[in-house]
């Protein structure tokens, strides 16, 4: 499976996040992946979900 994300939205997205790790679920080429911290939020009580969505690439 390939997908394509905007590396600056990634980026944006694992700078304000306030993990060390995080877990990227993917499910289909054409569908948003989810990003979520390892471990974090506990401390401030919040549970982030963060979505990307994918871009086309060139065959």
């Amino acid at each position: 499976m390939e997908i394509g994300f905007n590396s600056r939205f990634l980026l944006d997205m694992l700078n304000n996040l306030d993990a060390q790790e995080i877990t990227l679920e993917l499910s289909a080429p054409n569908r948003a992946g989810i990003i979520r911290p390892q471990h974090g939020g506990e401390a401030t009580g919040e549970d982030i979900l963060m979505l990307v969505m994918p871009v086309m690439l060139n065959a």
